[in-house]
């Protein structure tokens, strides 16, 4: 039984607590909770289960809102401003994406050549982003409102702003566009690949002169063996053992941290590092203190609003952020487990990444033996595959 709406009111509720409630939304804002409780356990009884029958998300959402405190609400005072929570939609802005692609696409062999060209195409991706962000100020909003839409292309414009993304990005395209020759000799129609941040892993489209192959952006640090995958899941029909190659380079590390990099930069910029059952600065300190001598410099800490089932925590160099999702934020989560995450994230900022053969590695040897050095590495690893259990659908 899935509750329409509950994981939206979950999100709702959580973006309010990272920014602090105003004394007057205060009342409201339990009303809302103690509302959505009531007609959670309400179908589960109408229906003859229990909110632990709930589908994972729905399910970690019930117990995030049963668990409050509705008694300590993180409440701000009256005049300091607080960032809107609605939803800001903009009109044009996946025309733009469309655009950005098509143009990488055409032009691919002089960007690769030209590093004035490479300049000057992310001047533009940064300026449109930046107007995003002007447009979100005049709302009192953050990119994190955004509609779901432009808050994609918000944050594909920011991952291509910088160098060593757009270098990666156009790499992918020139081993895209190097399969596809590859089966020149099939009749096939003309194939235009689109790297793009969506939810979708590919899409193909047509369009007036030939087929658009719309892939996600977490292929960027794709292999060979994985884009001859793709290609012929998508452009030559059928075939298990390239859906099955596909599936699991989408359920890898490396398509995670990409995706979760690329998201990070809608992630709010005013929060809070206590969480209702763990706090971040204090794992921080246990982390660096025990693993890092207490030498390594504290980046900004934040919480995500989302449940995610397998993608704990992710660290972002550009601003220099670990952020832990709020499906660790939970009591019956050990703090063991949070603080393996954060290691796991703050030894990203130890080691940073490896450009090899024009792929990005961030998970080398040595980081996986640094990482195994986490005391009750093996156990706090099941208990992190339980809780992805326990938010999984």
């Amino acid at each position: 039984m899935r509750i329409r709406g509950l994981v939206r009111t979950f999100s709702q509720v959580r973006a309010r607590l990272q920014v602090g409630v105003p004394p007057e939304e205060a009342d409201m804002l339990r009303a809302q909770v103690r509302g959505a409780i009531r007609q959670v356990e309400s179908l589960c009884r109408q229906h003859g289960v229990t909110p632990s029958d709930l589908p994972g998300p729905s399910r970690s959402a019930y117990r995030f809102l049963k668990n409050l405190d509705l008694d300590r609400l993180p409440v701000v005072p009256a005049d300091i401003p607080t960032p809107t929570t609605t939803v800001l939609r903009l009109k044009n802005v996946a025309r733009l994406e469309q655009n950005f692609g098509a143009s990488m696409w055409e032009r691919l062999p002089r960007l690769v050549e030209s590093p004035r060209e490479q300049t000057r195409l992310r001047a533009e991706m940064a300026q449109q982003a930046a107007a995003i962000e002007h447009i979100c100020a005049r709302n009192n909003a953050l990119p994190s409102n955004l509609a779901l839409p432009s808050r994609q292309v918000y944050c594909w414009l920011k991952f291509l702003s910088a160098e060593d993304h757009l270098l990666l990005h156009l790499g992918a395209l020139r081993l895209a566009k190097r399969v596809l020759e590859d089966r020149q000799s099939r009749p096939e129609p003309s194939v235009h690949v689109q790297l793009v941040h969506m939810a979708s892993v590919w899409r193909m489209q047509s369009s007036s002169n030939a087929a658009v192959l719309r892939v996600s952006e977490g292929f960027v640090d794709a292999g060979e063996a994985v884009w001859q995958a793709l290609v012929q899941s998508s452009v030559g029909g059928n075939d298990r053992t390239s859906k099955q190659l596909v599936a699991q380079f989408v359920e890898s590390e490396d398509f995670g941290e990409v995706i979760a990099g690329i998201e990070s930069f809608a992630a709010p910029t005013v929060t809070s590092t206590r969480g209702r059952a763990h706090d971040l600065d204090t794992s921080f300190e246990r982390v660096n203190r025990a693993y890092f001598a207490g030498k390594i410099p504290k980046p900004r800490l934040t919480w995500s609003r989302t449940l995610a089932a397998s993608k704990f925590g992710h660290y972002q160099p550009a601003t220099d952020t670990v952020m832990l999702v709020a499906s660790l934020d939970d009591p019956l989560v050990s703090s063991d487990a949070v603080d393996f995450v954060m290691y796991h994230e703050l030894l990203h900022k130890k080691h940073g990444a490896t450009i090899v053969n024009g792929r990005r590695l961030v998970h080398t040897g040595e980081f996986r033996a640094d990482e195994r050095r986490f005391a009750r590495y093996d156990e706090v690893k099941r208990q992190l595959d339980e809780v992805a259990r326990m938010h999984q659908r």
